[in-house]
């Protein structure tokens, strides 16, 4: 695996984990590559880039779970789960419930899909934020989310996760490692 690291979406002193309750999603995002480019979502309404994958349901397995999310959020069928490359565990302040942490594990796999795309199957929100599935350059996807954080903009929860993985993955490719082997 290449990495296994945490990363806090609120200040870590806020976040009290022997008196409250914490809120775990398991998550699968896909690293999609082709040469120097990589498929992520585009969303439209902050211009930024994030892997396509979500929440793992209920007696759901890792595979089905990357299969459904890639085919709703970028159109394709996976046709290969090459292999783990690593994990990104968020704490955060929960939406649900005063008080409570958010845990979210994201588990980043490298994936082959086929040639084929169809039409999105977008959630109401992935709608509203304009999700747009894109072949980008991985310097520029990691440069423009950097942006928007250096920038402070208007932007999801989730960029900092993307940005790190995105800023993991193009120094493994400039170290000559490559992720799909």
């Amino acid at each position: 695996m290449l990495f296994n690291e945490e990363l806090y979406r609120d200040d870590k002193n806020l976040l009290d984990f022997n008196k409250n309750k914490i809120i775990l999603r398991n998550a699968v995002r896909a690293i999609i590559l082709k040469e120097n480019n990589i498929l992520m979502v585009f969303l439209g309404k902050t211009n930024e880039y994030k892997f396509p994958g979500g929440g793992v349901e209920e007696n759901e397995t890792i595979e089905e779970a990357i299969k459904r999310e890639v085919l709703e959020e970028v159109g394709c069928n996976v046709i290969k789960i090459v292999k783990k490359i690593g994990i990104l565990t968020e704490y955060g302040i929960a939406k649900e419930g005063k008080g409570n942490i958010f845990k979210m594990i994201s588990e980043y796999y490298s994936v082959n899909i086929d040639n084929n795309q169809i039409d999105q199957k977008l959630d109401n929100y992935e709608k509203e934020l304009l999700f747009k599935p894109c072949w980008i350059e991985i310097e520029k996807a990691y440069k423009s989310n950097k942006k928007i954080i250096d920038d402070k903009c208007n932007s999801t929860p989730w960029i900092k996760r993307e940005t790190r993985v995105l800023e993991i993955i193009k120094e493994d490719i400039k170290n000559e490692r490559v992720i799909n082997e």
